[in-house]
């Protein structure tokens, strides 16, 4: 076979390695520490599964079974309008032009609601499509101090007069495994460590036939 040859199927394979490495199938856990004027400390922690393929981020909270049924999210009657965002998953994609769009789906409501940018912030989404892709704007990086590597990446660290934050990147995946940030008196800290999981055997986007679609200002008074 000639060289030229063996560098094009070499070229292709990379190729198709680095269009699967676009996709991940994420577990996200956030712990959030904080002291209060009151002394007492309190503690939060949740996760989130993160499915993320082209164009396009699915991320769903992972509620114990039991914690949140359908039957107290009607318990207002029929006639009583409301969306649990944190319940709801978050549908992120990504037009021609770059922007994103967002939908929140809610199993409970069997509806697939549209939310105009201008309602982003009170659902707690800041808007940043890089930011959604990859956990954390990449942009970040060229402001912060390399450190060591590690077997999953490397880490970056950054201190100013809000705190410091440090995050270990993997470049392959393109997304932090781990952040830790605190404020600069300490009093607050928030720890989130991601881990790649089987991807499951239904992708939660392809199981919405019947979902109503609606938007977001459908269910404000």
């Amino acid at each position: 076979m000639k060289p030229t040859r063996i560098a094009l199927l070499l070229l292709l394979g990379l190729g198709g390695a680095l269009a699967q490495a676009q996709d991940a199938n994420l577990l996200v856990s956030h712990v959030l520490v904080s002291v209060g004027a009151d002394g007492l400390k309190r503690t939060t922690e949740f996760s989130e599964r993160v499915y993320r393929r082209e164009n396009m981020v699915w991320v769903e909270r992972v509620i114990p079974q039991g914690a949140h049924t359908a039957e107290e999210h009607r318990s207002g009657g029929p006639e009583h309008k409301h969306l649990d965002v944190a319940a709801a998953a978050r549908w992120i994609s990504r037009d021609e032009r770059g922007n994103p769009q967002l939908k929140l789906v809610s199993s409970e409501d069997k509806a697939i609601v549209s939310v105009a940018s201008a309602d982003y912030g009170n659902v707690g989404f800041d808007g940043s499509w890089a930011s959604a892709y990859h956990l954390s704007d990449p942009a970040v990086l060229k402001k912060m101090t390399p450190g060591p590597r590690t077997s999953q990446g490397r880490w970056y660290s950054q201190a100013g007069n809000g705190g410091q934050m440090r995050l270990l990147w993997n470049d392959r995946l393109q997304l932090p495994m781990q952040i830790e940030s605190q404020d600069v008196r300490g009093l607050s800290r928030k720890v989130t460590r991601v881990q790649a999981i089987p991807a499951p055997r239904t992708l939660p986007w392809t199981g919405l036939n019947g979902y109503a679609t609606k938007d977001y200002s459908d269910f404000l008074d």
